[in-house]
This record gives structure tokens, sequence and C-alpha cells, in this order.
């Protein structure tokens, strides 16, 4: 897929300071005054962040644009035109049609949703009349018998058969307009009985309605703390991480000593005889002891190795936090992002339906009416799953390029007072230019989502079958695209940010992505570690919290009327999850943007000649930090 217009080497320059950017707009006659070493280029920063840019990446914007707007369209193709036409016409003959033009020809949605006898009349509904005459039976006013009974037996489904009301025979009871068998239904009944989850559902019912008032305070609680969390990160992420690393260098050591101890112990009594040697755990201890020792070894040469790297973790958190002080916006980006997949959810769903009900009409052994699938109804299932994963990931692509753009312009914006709607313009650098660098980081991932569910489809069949070597080969297929997933995700990810600071395409951004990764590799890997977990601790503290709250709100204060005050407690810590999870996501995401800008901010420039973008706190894990901030000093000294 190709780029329409790619601005990969920026050549535009900026003045490291007020006073150079008043004296550059006067042209010096002469080359030996000190205004003309002043403008000289070498004094110049390179300007990293490109504002001037063009689309990227515009055939994959089309191409997904096809798919999507071609799988909905139809549906209203058939139902507005080919329908009358035909209607007109009385045409008998099948209307040859694509995709889900061809599931609306074919099905029903009502077949799904209430269900179909033997003769495939849709429970209360109106069913069309067949003209081969082996399907006589089919068609008539079926609206007053809105309920499906099914007859069971050994071979499978006995009979189908439409009713008026399911309370005739005591022996049935009414589920998703189904007149079940109660016998059918013993087992469950007998499950639910003995772990009481029919009182348990009526007390949680009752429950939930009691506390409607404190739920709404944890979740009120739940987002303050996690923009409380947020602040603490940029003032505080020190001490979180110093407390981490002591006390995993303490957890180290006090196994590895416990192990050896015990091995020493157990020596002992085997040689004073306290313990037969068969029976003794000399062995186990002195392997565990070994392993134990290794690891602890490790662990104290990695924070010794990365003690610098993780100083960069903790400034990366105090810049995030200062990027969510002036642009607050960022944390709102989650809200239109999940409210983009959940209705995604219910398309598919309600595509899904349609699908499902669909199939040529067919007679089965037992002369009974029903729809088999062509090849093409079973392309469009796998159609409309793969258009889902694409969809999912195109809406949290677009969320995280919004963010790449808006901190990106932040970052290497030297007067950030200046700095007008970032986020309202990373929206617009999104939607104008690089719409089509999201579809196709999009389409990657789903064409490898949709293969992993098609071999999870494989396994699943096989399960019948005892074959060994194929079921380890398909195994090790979906190990491997899981972790290739797993990689690309992470790799798209820095590739838009990569085309939020440069206006480049995928591909282009996915090499620059990967290049400034593979020459920080130690700070990655500080950042995909300590800063995880940092941030994993974050969620737990919310979370934490969130429960502590609901059990002085429901069990201190004494809530009257509860009878399971544990499960509105359960439901807020969930709710405390998400929402922390939504705010920190974020969070992350403008960690990883800033740790990009610093990797290109030190390629592109050199802090003397041309000084850096990042702030002074950044400067110092620099290799010619000392240089740059003493120049820096000296220009600041020069402009007062």
């Amino acid at each position: 897929m190709g780029c329409c217009g790619c601005a990969d080497e920026p050549s535009s320059k900026v003045e490291p300071s007020p006073k150079m950017e008043l004296s550059s707009t006067v042209e010096p006659t002469d080359p030996t005054t000190p205004d003309s070493h002043q403008n000289s280029p070498s004094n110049y920063s390179e300007q990293v962040f490109v504002e001037n840019r063009s689309c990227t990446d515009f055939f994959a914007i089309i191409i997904l644009l096809i798919l999507a707007g071609g799988f909905v369209s139809n549906i209203i193709f058939f139902i507005r035109v080919i329908t009358p036409i035909c209607s007109l016409s009385k045409c008998n003959s099948r209307v040859q049609v694509f995709m889900m033009t061809n599931v609306v020809k074919k099905g029903d949605i009502f077949r799904a949703i209430n269900g179909y006898d033997n003769c495939g009349n849709v429970c209360g509904r109106v069913t069309s009349y067949e003209n081969d005459p082996k399907f006589k039976c089919k068609g008539g006013d079926y609206t007053n018998k809105p309920y499906l009974e099914i007859d069971l037996e050994v071979t499978g489904v006995k009979k189908r058969t439409c009713k008026t009301s399911c309370e005739q025979d005591k022996t049935k009871i009414i589920f998703l307009n189904r007149c079940m068998n109660k016998k059918a239904t013993e087992t469950i009944s007998s499950i639910i009985r003995t772990l009481r989850l029919e009182s348990i559902y009526n007390d949680a019912v009752t429950d939930l309605g009691i506390a409607w008032r404190e739920l709404i305070y944890l979740l009120l609680i739940a987002l303050g703390l996690s923009l409380g969390i947020l602040v603490a990160f940029r003032y505080m992420v020190q001490y979180v991480i110093y407390v981490v690393l002591i006390g995993a260098v303490l957890a180290c050591i006090g196994g590895t000593t416990y192990l050896w101890l015990a091995w020493y112990r157990e020596k002992k009594s085997v040689e004073r005889g306290e313990v037969y040697p068969e029976d003794s755990s000399v062995e186990p201890y002195f392997i565990y002891a070994i392993i134990m020792s290794v690891i602890s070894v490790i662990v104290l040469l990695v924070i010794l190795v990365m003690r610098k790297r993780i100083e960069l973790v903790m400034q990366l958190f105090r810049e995030a936090g200062k990027a969510v002080y002036s642009m607050p916006a960022l944390l709102f980006q989650p809200i239109y992002t999940y409210l983009l997949i959940g209705s995604t959810v219910i398309a598919w769903v309600y595509c899904m339906l349609w699908i499902e009900s669909a199939g040529d009409i067919y007679l089965n052994r037992k002369n009974h009416i029903h729809f088999k699938k062509d090849a093409l109804l079973i392309a469009t299932r796998w159609y409309n799953l793969f258009l889902f994963f694409v969809a999912c990931e195109f809406y949290l692509g677009c969320q995280h390029m919004v963010v790449a753009c808006a901190v990106a312009r932040w970052f290497f914006t030297r007067d950030k007072r200046r700095l007008s709607l970032p986020v309202a313009k990373g929206f617009g650098y999104l939607i104008r230019y690089h719409l089509g660098t999201v579809a196709f980081g999009a389409l990657i991932i789903g064409i490898v989502r949709i293969i992993r569910a098609m071999i999870a489809f494989v396994q699943k069949y096989l399960k019948r079958y005892d074959n060994s070597c194929v079921k380890g080969i398909l195994w090790c297929c979906q190990c491997c695209l899981w972790c290739f997933e797993c990689v690309l995700k992470f790799l798209s990810r820095n590739a838009y940010i990569e085309t939020a600071i440069y206006g480049c395409n995928f591909c282009t951004a996915g090499r620059k992505a990967f290049q400034a990764l593979s020459s920080n590799i130690l700070r990655v890997a500080a950042i995909n570690s300590v800063g995880d977990f940092v941030l994993f601790l974050g969620k737990i503290l919310v979370v934490t919290l969130t429960i502590i709250s609901g059990i002085y709100l429901m069990q201190v204060q004494k809530k009257e009327g509860l009878n399971h005050p544990w499960i509105p407690i359960t439901l807020a810590g969930i709710f405390a999850f998400l929402v922390s999870h939504c705010f920190i996501s974020i969070y992350e995401m403008i960690i990883d943007t800033i740790f990009i800008c610093f990797c290109e901010d030190c390629e592109k420039n050199d802090g003397i000649n041309r000084p850096y973008f990042m702030s002074r706190g950044l400067m110092e894990f620099v290799e010619n930090s000392k240089k740059a901030l003493r120049h820096l000093e000296q220009q600041g000294a020069a402009t007062t």
C-alpha cells in the first residue's frame, strides 16, 4: 500500500532562544560581525516535528472503507432496490448478490431470535410460501404462535412446533422464546440449587437496588483515585520505583538465604541420623537454592547495570505528568474509543444473527426443513469477524495517533505557553492526514487475528480425532502467531508515534521505530519492565482503595437490608479497574511517545550547535549532558 506523500526528512530549522529568533529577522551584511555568527546555521536546532505534511497510506483507508462500506451497504441495497424490483416483476429466480446482500436474501434474523418449526415457519412471524412442492408446508401466519417447542430424543431433535403458550404443559418452561422441557434443565437446576445460585441472584438484584447510591459514590471515588494516581506518578514515582526495587532485592536475598539455611539444616539432620537419607529433601533444597542464587545474581546485576535507565523511567513519568497537566483533554480520549468499540460489538452481533439465520432450504433425513450454509455464507461469517477485529484495532489506533500527535507537538515546542489546542490539532492531523496509516496497521493486525481464529476453529474441530502430531503443529502455529501479533501491536504503537512526529507512512514509521527501539534496547527493557509494573501497581492501588472504601460504606456504616455486601463491593472493584485502566493506558502511551521523542531529539540534535528540545531533566541522560547544560546556561545568561 502506497503513500500519497511523506515528509520523511524535515529540513526546516528553528532557533533555540527568543533572542536568536528576534535577530534572525535581520539579515547581516557583514559575515564577520557577531550577529552573523549568532545567526549561523550551526546555532539552529533541527525541527523534528513536521507541521507541513501530506496524507499517508491513502490506499489503506480506501480499502478499509470498501471492505466495511460494501459489507453494510449491500443490506441497504437489497432492501431498497432489489426487493422492490423483484416484487414488481414477480421474479422467482434467486438474485445472486454478494456478502450481506446474500445473507439478507437467504436469511431472516427472527429465525435465530424466535426459532422455526419443522416446516421452516418462523414463530411469531408471517412466513412466505415456497414454490417447490417439496416445501409445501412452509408458509403461513404464525404471529399468534410466538413460542417454539422443542422435543428432544436420543438421536437429536424430534420435533419443532410453534406454540401459542407454554403454560398448557406444566413440564415446559420458557427460555428465550422457547418452550424447553424441564427435564433438560434438571441438571442445571440441581447445580443452581446446590450452589444456592438462585437465591444469590435474587439477593444480588436486591442488594444492587439498595446500594446503588454507594456504587455511584465508589465509581466517583475510583475516578478521583485514578486522577490522583496520575498526579502521584509525576511527583512521587521515584519512591514507588525505589520501593519496588528494594522489595525485589530483599525478596531475592531473603529467598536465597532461606533456601540455603533450609538445605543446611536438612543436611545436618541427615548427618545426625534424625532423618533417613531417602526421606530427606537435601537434594531438592540444594537445587532450589542454586536456582534462587542464580536468579538473585541476575536481578542484582540487572538493577546495577540498568540503574541509569531506571532513573530515566522516573524522569519519563515526571515528563508524562507535565504533559497531562498541560493537556488534560488527553484523559478523555478513551471515552469515545470505548463508545465506538461498544457500538461495533452491537453491530457485529446483529450481523452475526443475520448470518447464522441464513442458508439454503433443504430437507434432512427426518423430512424437517432446515437451512444449510453455502461457501459464500461461511466466508461471510469469517468476513464479519475479520471486520470486527479490524474495526476495534482501528479505533484503538486512532486513539494512539491522537495522543502521539498531541504529545509530540508538545515535546517539540520550546515555549509550551504558546501551544494552543494540541489535542484538537492532533485529532485534525489524524482525520486529515493519517487515517490511512492507522487503517494499514489495523488491517495487518486484523489479518493475523483472523488467521489465529481460523486455527483455533480447526483445533476445536480436530478434538474428535486423536492426532497428536497435527495438534502439536497447530499449537505451535497458534503460539507463534500470538507472539507475532504482540510484536505487531507493539511495533504499530511506536510506528504511530513516528508518523505523528514525521508525518511519514506506516512502513517508513515502522522502520524508524525499529531503529529507535533497537538502538535503545536497555532503555526499552527498563520502561517495559519497571514502568509497566509501576503502572500495574497504580491500577491495583485504585482497586484496593475502592474496595476498602466499599467495605467502609457497606459494612462499617452497616448499610441496612444488604444480604451479601461483597456483591456490590466486587462490582465496584471491577468498575474501578476499568476506570483506572482507561486513564493509565493513556498515561502509558504518553510515556512511550515522550521516550520516542527523546530518542529522535538525541538523534537529530547535539545540544550544543543544535540545542535539544527536551527538558533539563531529560538532558541528564544524554552522553554530552554536561556540555549541553553548560551551553544552555550560557545562552540563558546571554539572553539576560
